[in-house]
């Protein structure tokens, strides 16, 4: 599931970064055939009436997703370092995909970098209403692990204003041996919070755009 979403991604990137007016060439493979059918479309913004949209060829892309194999544990310690490396590599590919995002945030200028997107709590309400509403008791228990993953790895990052930042300066105290500036360190933590606020702002007003689309 993450090598498809990852190649989704990049696909969409693709899609994205065609110059307007130009054709974007795509060779697919169907079903079972070793014959790829090639194609020229033009992609469009999304929005027809604002051309400053992103890119779309107007088709939904999600994972070729084929199914799912149950994976038992022959004893405990079998089951704690089965659980362990799932958790390495889904904190993992958090980490990457945020700092992946927040590195492309920085490059565009501020602006959310194509092909990838960012949910606030009502966007995690709404794929936890989906996962429920498939009543399958192992799909809500990984997504439930996903949201705490995700959420220890946001809170790791070095801003001060989350844990991650006040380690930053308590290792800085440590390596030189003098105390962070009371003020200097209250200022930075308010800036943090403004920016994370603004952050929340935008997540929850695209989750409402959604919505309602």
């Amino acid at each position: 599931m993450y090598t498809s979403q990852e190649a989704i991604s990049s696909f969409i990137t693709n899609i994205r970064a065609t110059e307007p007016g130009n054709d974007l060439h795509l060779s697919v493979l169907k079903s079972q055939s070793q014959t790829p059918i090639d194609i020229n479309l033009k992609p469009t913004p999304m929005d027809v009436k604002d051309a400053t949209t992103p890119l779309s060829i107007g088709v939904n892309i999600a994972p070729n997703y084929v199914g799912k194999q149950m994976v038992k544990a022959s004893n405990p310690i079998d089951a704690v370092v089965m659980a362990a490396s799932e958790v390495t590599e889904i904190t993992s590919q958090t980490a990457r995909s945020i700092f992946g995002f927040l590195g492309g945030l920085i490059v565009s200028g501020g602006k959310t970098p194509a092909g990838t997107s960012l949910s606030g709590p009502i966007g995690v309400l709404k794929t936890g209403s989906d996962v429920v509403a498939t009543n399958d008791v192992y799909a809500v228990i990984g997504f439930a692990a996903a949201i705490s993953v995700n959420l220890a790895v946001v809170n790791a990052l070095p801003l001060p204003a989350l844990d991650g930042g006040q380690l930053v300066f308590v290792i800085g105290e440590l390596l030189t041996g003098k105390k962070v500036d009371q003020r200097k360190q209250e200022e930075l933590s308010s800036a943090a919070l403004l920016f994370l606020l603004l952050v929340s702002a935008g997540t929850a007003f695209g989750d409402i755009t959604a919505l309602v689309k």
